[in-house]
């Protein structure tokens, strides 16, 4: 029997580090006689380094099983059914055209729409190749001529994705992942501040001798950033890669696609 599936990650991304927490895995599969079946498997790996308010547990699901897969059959999982519209919505197929969709596909939606549930902060987005890494080998050179804090933001991003940081001389992994990854933190953050405050200094001396007039935001030309967006929004390209096609940081690549999104609103 012929079927269709739709993967994703549900991520909490911290306000602070702006790391992103890939919490679960989440899959819907449907047949074509109309059953379906949701799945929902937990990265304790990245769970167990988190704690309120960032994350509070996946809506509808008992952690505390510490099950390996939460399935759902021909039931819609309470994390889904919540931050989702329903077939029988009046409004529904307006819904779906605003996010380019023929048909409901619930978790399709959710990893598709900027839409944001009020509740809690976490979201989905589309299950990608930085999914299938486990394991982050720096005996090869992964960190060369990195500053302190990028080094402790890329260390971040593989504890926030569940990998096995594996150096020469030391292994981060379920042992000792949770008080590195609050050294890191605490780290990480201690650098940034001091780095923002010596910018800081630095703008407000060079205001004073009249030789600071804001920062110039970067021209992108637009064709490459609509592109950029639309493939983005598609599923085709993580934040970084079109971030990194574009020339652009992650921040700002983020705030050159919410301003693309909502011109696109007010045209419709």
């Amino acid at each position: 029997m012929r079927s269709r599936v739709t993967e994703g990650a549900i991520c909490v991304r911290d306000p602070e580090t702006l790391v992103e927490y890939r919490v679960a895995f989440i899959s819907y599969t449907v047949w074509e006689n109309d059953e379906f079946c949701y799945e929902i498997e937990p990265n304790y790996a990245v769970t167990e380094l988190l704690g309120p308010p960032l994350f509070r547990g996946i809506p509808g699901l008992n952690l505390d099983l510490h099950e390996r897969v939460y399935v759902r059959r021909n039931r819609t999982p309470v994390f889904v059914s919540e931050r989702t519209p329903s077939e029988n919505r009046e409004d529904v197929r307006r819904l779906l055209d605003s996010e380019g969709m023929e048909y409901l596909d619930r978790l399709e939606w959710l990893i598709r729409t900027n839409t944001r549930y009020p509740g809690d902060s976490l979201y989905v987005r589309r299950r990608d190749e930085r999914d299938d890494r486990h394991e982050l080998d720096l005996r090869h050179g992964d960190l060369p001529g990195l500053r302190g804090a990028d080094s402790a933001r890329l260390l971040l991003e593989a504890l926030g994705r569940g990998e096995t940081i594996v150096g020469d001389r030391f292994t981060i992994d379920e042992k000792n992942r949770r008080a590195v990854h609050a050294l890191l933190r605490e780290l990480y953050l201690k650098e940034k501040s001091y780095i923002d405050r010596r910018r800081s200094q630095g703008i407000a001396v060079a205001a004073q001798q009249g030789k600071y007039r804001g920062r110039k935001r970067k021209s992108v030309d637009d064709i490459r950033l609509r592109d950029a967006c639309e493939r983005h929004h598609r599923g085709e390209l993580t934040a970084r890669q079109a971030a990194e096609a574009l020339g652009l940081s992650v921040q700002t690549f983020y705030r050159r696609y919410r301003e693309y999104r909502e011109r696109g609103k007010r045209a419709s």
